[in-house]
C-alpha cells in the first residue's frame, strides 16, 4: 500500500513552512518512542483503508505541509469522517464514515470528485468538505448528508480560486474556510505563481459570503472567535492566532522563530489547543511534523508526539480525555492511519 497523500494543488495554496535540518531515512515502523513513555496508542483505521494523509514535502532544508485537517469527529463522539482510496492506485481520494467503535463497516459517501478537509456539523446529519472535479482548476466548499442520498451542495462554486478546510460554527449556520487565489508574475518569458489565502465564510441561510483576515486552517471558537494558521513574513513561519469576529482584534496565541505551526484545533472545554508543529531532526530522525498542545492563553506549551514519521490532523474526543491524529506509524511503508491516545497516563 503506497503512502496516499492530498493532491499538489492544495498543497500549494495551503502550506505552513519551516527550516528543517538533512533528510535521513525514517523509521516508520514502531509504534511509538521513547520520548512517548506512558502513552498508550490505539489504531482505529487499518492500512488496507488507504487513508489520505496531508502532503509534507522537504525540499532543501525547507518543510512545507497542508494546513488543514484531514478527518473529524462527531460531537456525540459515534463517528469518524475521514478521506481515503477506493483502491490503492486511486490518487482522488472519497469521504468515508464509520464508527468510533471500530469494525469494518464503512460508508462512502463520495464518488467521482477528489475531496479533503471533511467536518462534521455539530447535529452530526451533515459532512462540509472541500472538493474538486477531475478536470477543474478550483476547488468548492461542498456538502453532504452523513448517512444517505448521492446529492452534493456546490456552496463556493460562483468563487474563483481553492476553497478548503471548512469548519462548521457551533450553532450550524455558518461554514468556515480557507480561500486561495494564485498571482503570476513573469521575469521575463519566465511565470513565477505566488498564492495569498484568506479566511472566509459562508451563511448557509442566506448563501453570503463574508472575508475576515489572512490566514488558513480556520477553527471555530464559542463566543464568536476562531483560531487560525498565519504565516510570518519575516521569520517565513506558521504562527496560531485568534480573531474575534465581533470587534476584529486578532491574538497572537502560538510563535516560535525556529519551527511553525499550523491546523489548531480547539478542546470541548474551550481552554487548550492542539496543533502541528515541526521538529527539528536529530539522527536517526528526520525532521517531521508532530502533535503539540498549548492553553488557549498561550502557556501550558507540551510537546505530545515525537516519532519519526508524521503526526497531523490532531482532533479531540467529545470528552477532551483523549486525542486522535494521522500517523504514519505502526507500518514499514509509512501508510497513514488514524490514532488515539489517552492524555491521562
Amino acid at each position: 500500500m503506497n503512502k496516499k497523500i492530498i493532491p499538489l494543488p492544495i498543497l500549494v495554496a495551503l502550506m505552513a513552512v519551516s527550516c528543517v535540518a538533512t533528510r535521513v531515512t525514517t523509521d516508520y515502523s514502531q509504534i511509538s518512542v521513547p520520548q512517548e513513555g506512558g502513552y498508550q496508542f490505539k489504531q482505529i483505521t487499518s492500512e488496507d483503508q488507504a487513508v489520505f494523509g496531508p502532503r509534507v514535502l522537504n525540499n532543501n532544508g525547507k518543510l512545507s505541509w497542508y494546513t488543514g485537517s484531514m478527518f473529524d469527529i462527531s460531537e456525540d463522539g459515534e463517528n469518524i469522517v475521514y478521506i481515503a482510496a477506493t483502491t490503492p492506485d486511486q490518487k482522488e481520494g472519497n469521504v468515508y464514515v464509520r464508527s468510533m467503535a471500530g469494525g469494518r463497516s464503512t460508508i462512502q459517501r463520495t464518488f467521482g470528485i477528489s475531496a479533503t478537509g471533511p467536518n462534521f456539523s455539530p447535529d452530526g446529519k451533515s459532512i462540509c468538505f472541500s472538493g474538486t472535479f477531475q478536470g477543474q482548476d478550483k476547488s468548492n466548499i461542498c456538502m453532504i448528508n452523513t448517512n444517505e442520498g448521492s446529492a452534493i451542495q456546490h456552496l463556493t462554486e460562483s468563487q474563483s480560486g481553492l476553497a478548503t478546510a471548512p469548519v462548521f460554527s457551533s450553532d450550524g449556520q455558518r461554514i468556515f474556510y480557507t480561500r486561495g487565489i494564485p498571482s503570476t508574475t513573469y521575469v521575463g518569458a519566465v511565470p513565477s505563481t505566488t498564492w495569498n489565502y484568506s479566511i472566509w465564510s459562508m451563511d448557509k441561510n442566506t448563501s453570503i459570503t463574508t472575508q475576515y483576515v489572512e490566514g488558513s486552517s480556520p477553527e471555530y471558537v464559542p463566543g464568536d472567535k476562531l483560531l487560525f494558521t498565519k504565516s510570518n513574513t519575516s521569520t517565513n513561519q506558521g504562527e496560531i492566532w485568534m480573531l474575534d469576529l465581533k470587534g476584529g482584534q486578532e491574538t497572537l496565541i502560538l510563535r516560535d522563530n525556529t519551527r511553525g505551526f499550523s491546523t489548531p484545533r480547539i478542546s470541548p472545554d474551550g481552554k487548550r489547543i492542539l496543533c502541528v508543529g515541526s521538529s527539528t531532526g536529530v539522527k536517526p530522525k528526520d525532521s517531521n511534523l508532530d502533535i503539540f498542545i498549548i492553553n488557549l492563553n498561550g502557556t501550558g506549551f507540551q510537546q505530545i508526539t515525537f516519532h519519526p514519521g508524521t503526526d497531523a490532523s490532531p482532533c479531540w474526543t467529545p470528552d477532551g480525555k483523549s486525542v486522535c491524529f494521522l500517523s504514519q506509524r505502526g507500518n514499514a511503508k509509512g501508510s497513514y492511519n488514524i490514532w488515539s491516545i489517552d492524555l491521562v497516563k
